[in-house]
């Protein structure tokens, strides 16, 4: 399923790794000394991981999963369709392959033909509900994400951290060699966001006004 790749979690730059742990091992002066006009108060704190990916995984946001799920089950029908035409497709090209020795020009072009239509059909079918599932997914995941965002904010400065960096993307880029898992706030904040927004099970509010 699609990875979260609208949180902008943080800004990596190739000298950050260098300049956080240079940071890190510095000793504490005795005294602080005086700073030139102009210079920046940067916060103190510490800088964490996160892999956002694990967002949508079985251990993930519930808010996600309960959204994701409800628009996959919206897609549920097209996609057994989509699914029927594709081995359709594959039965008939299988008995072209096999048979077409044996069939009469006639017959044979009539089924090249039918196959031809059918992978037209197929394609674009394919598209059009690809475009619509993305469409949907965006549209009903995207209230979440804000949600999710907002709620880094606010957990990143309750735990006096600074920088989060996407572990994802920057292992996808080659810039993340190593992380101490001390380091990895996916899990508690996966938690720690559920427990501040519980979702109702599917179908509750249906149930409910049936009652």
């Amino acid at each position: 399923m699609n990875r979260l790749s609208r949180i902008i979690i943080g800004m990596v730059v190739a000298t950050l790794p260098v300049t956080v742990f240079a940071q890190g091992a510095a000793t504490q002066p005795t005294a602080a000394p005086a700073k030139p006009a102009g210079t920046l108060n940067l916060p103190v704190g510490r800088f964490a991981v996160i892999n956002t990916s694990a967002f949508t995984g079985q251990n993930g946001i519930e808010q996600l999963k309960q959204q994701i799920n409800r628009v996959n089950d919206m897609f549920k029908d097209r996609n057994a369709e989509l699914e029927a035409m594709r081995q359709r497709a594959e039965a008939l090209q299988r008995e072209i392959q096999t048979q077409g020795p044996n069939l009469t020009p006639a017959v044979l072009s009539a089924k090249q033909e039918e196959l031809g239509e059918l992978q037209v059909d197929l394609t674009r079918k394919k598209e059009d509900l690809e475009r619509e599932y993305n469409k949907a997914i965006r549209d009903a995941t995207d209230p979440v994400v804000e949600r999710i965002n907002a709620f880094l904010d606010n957990y990143a400065k309750q735990n006096n951290i600074t920088l989060v960096l996407e572990a994802a993307v920057l292992y996808q880029a080659r810039g993340l060699a190593y992380v101490d898992p001390g380091l990895d706030i996916t899990n508690p904040f996966i938690e720690a966001y559920n427990a501040a927004n519980p979702v109702k099970p599917a179908g509750s509010n249906q149930s409910g006004a049936n009652r």
